[in-house]
């Protein structure tokens, strides 16, 4: 099944007359309009959606001088903007979306956000200082400063056998139950059948996420990527500077973040000639 992101946009493609040099942003050379979701806030960063209730959680620098960041969340049909209660220097978030669970990581472990009080409550397991999660049949997540990786079930924590002895800033699985993992030598995966480690590319990645369908997707500070599930290659979707993550909508639109605002590219009727190159 091709990816949702790719099928909307051959969709918007129809019909369009080709245009050289446009100025914007271009994905897939389809010109792409901004619209900002939220702004003045500072670093936004490990985006994650809730599909079930059309929510985006991320974190962000605090403004309360106590505080180092803030876990927050935006209904992305209403446009509404709170703060999370309760979490300890809220940095990581990731969704269950068939069990219905949002987990946020904190500086003194992983918490679960209630739609009902809007509070994050502490569940038992680990201590650890969470960097970020990901959740694909369970839930992973990396310790910092120790860039190790673990999985998190049944209220318990251990290291990822396949990533114990190496570093792992950043995870994520794909849908075959391969798992990509990124640190300061650049982007690596595990293949599952193989049961073998390589190199995939010098991306200096500062974050991962997935769509409906469960396609992984990265984010750099130069630029978005979409990561085949079946050729495992890697495409560069386009470039934006000082970008600091990236989610991917039900629709396939793309949200981002900037250095302070949240983003959302949404297709027009304008097809492009782009430079960008595929990264393999």
């Amino acid at each position: 099944m091709k990816v949702i992101l790719v099928l909307a946009l051959l969709v918007y493609a129809e019909a369009r007359i080709a245009i050289e040099n446009c100025n914007g942003t271009v994905v897939h050379n389809i010109k792409h309009e901004k619209q900002v979701l939220k702004s003045n806030i500072r670093s936004p960063y490990q985006l994650a959606i809730d599909y079930n209730t059309n929510t985006l959680f991320f974190s962000y620098s605090s403004d309360d001088p106590g505080l180092t960041f803030d876990s927050a969340y935006i209904n992305l049909k209403t446009n509404e903007f709170k703060i999370i209660k309760g979490i300890t220097g809220g940095f990581a978030n990731a969704v269950d979306e068939q069990g219905n669970v949002v987990y946020l990581g904190g500086q003194d472990g992983i918490y679960q956000f209630d739609y009902e009080t809007k509070v994050a409550t502490r569940i038992d397991g680990t201590d650890h200082n969470i960097w970020q999660l990901f959740f694909k049949k369970d839930l992973y997540y990396s310790k910092y400063p120790e860039e190790e990786v673990y999985i998190f079930k049944n209220h318990k924590s251990h290291r990822v056998p396949e990533l114990a002895g190496t570093r792992g800033m950043l995870v994520a699985v794909d849908n075959f139950d391969n798992i990509y993992f990124s640190n300061s030598s650049g982007l690596f995966v595990h293949k599952k059948t193989k049961d073998y480690t390589y190199f995939v590319g010098d991306y200096n990645i500062n974050g991962f996420t997935h769509d409906i369908n469960g396609e992984l997707f990265f984010s750099t500070p130069e630029g978005i990527y979409y990561i085949n599930d079946k050729s495992k290659k890697v495409e560069k979707l386009t470039s934006i500077d000082n970008l600091y993550g990236v989610a991917i909508e039900a629709d396939g639109s793309i949200i981002y973040a900037s250095e302070d605002s949240l983003v959302r590219l949404k297709p027009t009727k304008t097809y492009c000639f782009s430079d960008e190159k595929t990264n393999l």
